[in-house]
């Protein structure tokens, strides 16, 4: 099976305006809007709240999806003719912003955006957090790097799951919360956690334990401002803000009545049931099952149409 394609750019904000700074062949002139877009929806900084590195999920474009890596970047006191310096005019994308506005900054939020197809998502597991993982030891973000970036490739990587995994995850303290927070997803509820910094590592857990065919249709956030593109799940200091209204907080996922999921995978991972864990794991979604039952009502029909002018022409 052929590599899986990344493309890939590097985003500086300071003060709600973005800059360029590189970007890879395959990167085109028409997503930079949009993927401008996607660094301002990260939100407006909280006083006093610093953003370690933390990873987020989005669709992009027609038919693509984008995994952000997000994080705080000292920015070097450079006089302005050197920020972005290897960019012809019409290559620098910024929202009108004087380079002289960004010499002395200090502290700006860093965005790296992996760019690739909708279809090649199931084939790395819908997991931007094993991605992110993946491409930090082999090709850290670039933060320094100004101008052309390389596209990156990896083979398909849908990592299994063992038992013992599924297992660690619900001997861990945040166990039954995440139990909760899986059926609440799988019925199509949002959750929200609340916590001063990025917290990866608990919604690598919650990702541990959904179906691929979920994974895919859901958008994570292990941290975020604000939320403007109404993650289906988020890390955030601010979970009592309005724009989290109709979101299940972490208690809220613990009381969750149990469904027919959480109680299947819970069984089978207190049994050691490997068989049964990868088939919850390759299981349809809810959408998918709708998709599938319109698809066969369609053919139906189409199936009486036809058979109902064979008997019409039949009769002449």
């Amino acid at each position: 099976m052929d590599d899986i394609q990344l493309e890939q750019a590097v985003w500086i904000g300071t003060n709600g305006r973005f800059r360029l700074m590189g970007r890879s062949p395959g990167f085109l002139d028409e997503w930079l809007s949009e993927a401008e877009e996607l660094c301002a929806a990260f939100g407006e900084r909280p006083a006093g709240v610093d953003c370690p590195p933390c990873v987020f999920a989005q669709p992009f474009v027609k038919r693509h999806v984008a995994v952000i890596q997000v994080a705080d970047q000292d920015l070097p006191s450079t006089p302005s003719a050197e920020v972005g310096q290897a960019f012809q005019p019409e290559d620098s994308h910024e929202n009108s912003q004087p380079k002289e506005e960004i010499k002395g900054v200090r502290i700006a939020l860093g965005f790296r955006q992996l760019v690739f197809t909708r279809k090649a998502y199931p084939l790395l597991g819908g997991d931007p957090f094993a991605l992110a993982d993946w491409g930090t030891p082999q090709f850290p973000p670039p933060w320094a790097h100004r101008g052309d970036l390389p596209t990156l490739s990896t083979p398909p990587t849908l990592r299994a799951r063992s038992v013992e995994d599924v297992q660690q995850v619900l001997k861990s303290p945040d166990g039954p919360a995440l139990l909760g927070a899986v059926q609440a997803l799988i019925d199509g509820g949002r959750l929200v956690f609340q916590r001063p910094a990025p917290d990866t590592p608990l919604l690598r857990g919650l990702w541990m334990l959904l179906p691929v065919s979920n994974r895919c249709e859901l958008w994570p956030a292990s941290f975020a401002f604000g939320n403007a593109l109404r993650f289906d799940v988020v890390v955030t200091s601010r979970p009592h803000h309005e724009a989290y209204e109709g979101y299940l907080t972490e208690d809220q996922a613990g009381d969750y009545p149990q469904g027919r999921y959480e109680f299947n995978l819970q069984s089978a991972a207190e049994a050691g049931d490997q068989a049964e864990l990868d088939a919850l794991f390759a299981r349809r979604s809810r959408a998918q099952t709708w998709r599938l039952g319109w698809l066969l009502i369609a053919a139906m029909i189409v199936l009486l149409l036809v058979m109902s002018l064979v008997n019409s022409f039949g009769r002449r």
